[in-house]
């Protein structure tokens, strides 16, 4: 499938990757300072919804990957990545096809229900928001098993795949993304606990998915492994020919993981409007990465000048706009509640931001 187009981003300007010369930033304290004031002050009242996405999110992430970290790599339950992988997981990818789910144009009936009473009745957000947390909750726990299910795995898959690829393989790039893609084809055994997780997450993700379901799981794995020949490039320093140093691949190819669990009930909004949320925390990313990308043999766009604050501040604005966007082309057209929706989004987004800016940057 090709891509939608990212507008914010000029794609296809730059001759080479290394297009504009390396550029000299503001201190990553000023950088973060900034990135707080683009994304403004959130709206705390919604939290509750926040609080009923993710708290389904973990205990799915408890019921079926957990059992299959302490299957393959039992080891890892205490280090510092097992927390990253919770956290990346349930926090952060998970909420991408919750919400595609809950403002796609074919949402199923029990979501549809939950959503046409917000939009109708004339409630404030904080009981917005709880009726959201509650809808959540019952969902969670009797409702659409298979979709929760998959979505918790996808979205450790992709967290597992990226951390593998750069810590814990360590043949020369070409080799190394041969071997994981074999690995999840299942056509080379997993050697070590790290690949073990990596072919068990994607065995449980293909288990019993229904005609329509196994076509976008395989065109899903196919980006992915897309992504993995991207990254393969970016490891041997090829130039990508846009200048974005081969990041739409990963951008393009999580997201179309992500939305195979909920493909049938999201339209190709959701796909976009995806993209340009995944683009955007790819921009934010190497913004406030810059100091080690700069010293890493890896060439990101914000070392080299491609991407700056123009940038993060476009695909910023893209993103909440296509929310609101999103939610009226569902049918869900009162303002109260389009309002709704991009709050929290917003205080979402505010969280991950303030996550991603504790991080030591060495």
């Amino acid at each position: 499938m090709q891509a939608t187009p990212h507008a914010a981003i000029p794609i296809g300007e730059a001759p080479a990757q290394k297009a504009r010369p390396a550029v000299t930033l503001p201190s990553r304290s000023e950088r973060v300072a900034a990135l707080r004031d683009l994304m403004g002050t959130p709206d705390r009242s919604v939290r509750h919804l926040a609080l009923g996405i993710r708290a389904t999110a973990h205990r799915h992430f408890d019921r079926h990957v957990v059992p299959l970290v302490r299957a393959h790599w039992p080891a890892l339950i205490g280090q510092a990545f097992y927390e990253k992988l919770r956290i990346g997981a349930c926090d952060l990818y998970a909420s991408g096809p919750y919400t595609a789910l809950f403002c796609g144009p074919r949402r199923p009936l029990l979501v549809r229900a939950v959503t046409d009473t917000g939009n109708l009745l004339p409630l404030p957000l904080p009981a917005l928001a709880l009726l959201g947390r509650g809808a959540m909750e019952l969902l969670g726990r009797f409702a659409y098993a298979r979709q929760h299910r998959r979505i918790l795995l996808i979205s450790a898959f992709i967290v597992v795949v990226d951390h593998v690829f750069d810590h814990c393989m360590d043949e020369p790039a070409e080799e190394r993304g041969r071997r994981l893609e074999a690995i999840i084809d299942g056509r080379e055994p997993p050697v070590g606990p790290e690949l073990a997780l990596t072919r068990a997450i994607a065995v449980a993700m293909a288990e019993r998915l229904g005609d329509d379901e196994r076509v976008a799981f395989e065109a899903a794995m196919l980006r992915v492994k897309q992504w993995i020949r991207a990254e393969v490039r970016a490891m041997r320093g090829e130039p990508d020919p846009r200048g974005l140093g081969h990041r739409l691949a990963g951008v393009e190819g999580t997201i179309d993981g992500l939305l195979f669990p909920v493909v049938r009930y999201a339209g190709e909004g959701a796909r976009a409007w995806m993209y340009d949320v995944s683009l955007f925390v790819q921009v934010m990313d190497d913004w406030l990465d810059f100091e080690m990308d700069a010293a890493s043999d890896r060439t990101t766009p914000v070392v080299t000048g491609q991407w700056g604050f123009a940038d993060l501040e476009a695909t910023w604005r893209t993103s909440v706009a296509g929310i609101e966007g999103l939610v009226r082309a569902a049918g869900l057209r009162s303002p109260r509640y389009v309002r709704f929706v991009r709050e929290a989004y917003v205080l979402m987004m505010h969280e991950v931001m303030e996550a991603m800016a504790q991080r030591p940057n060495e």
